[in-house]
């Protein structure tokens, strides 16, 4: 199974990079002050981070 979202906001990492792109944000930082993810849980904040560094929008588990 992949880990392809912030769960507590229902948002793909494709979405959030996305939204990230268009609003020139580059920090998990900028995401959160903007509520649009990684405010609940936070699970997602490591792969957010790898998402800024690699490009990626979809990770194994243990990815990280």
């Amino acid at each position: 199974m992949a880990i392809d979202r912030c769960i507590c906001f229902n948002l793909t990492f494709d979405e959030i990079q996305k939204i990230a792109k268009e609003r020139d944000f580059n920090t998990v930082k900028e995401l959160q002050i903007a509520g649009i993810c990684s405010l609940n849980c936070k699970l997602c904040e490591p792969y957010i981070e790898r998402m800024f560094k690699t490009g990626n929008t979809s990770f194994k588990p243990g990815d990280i």
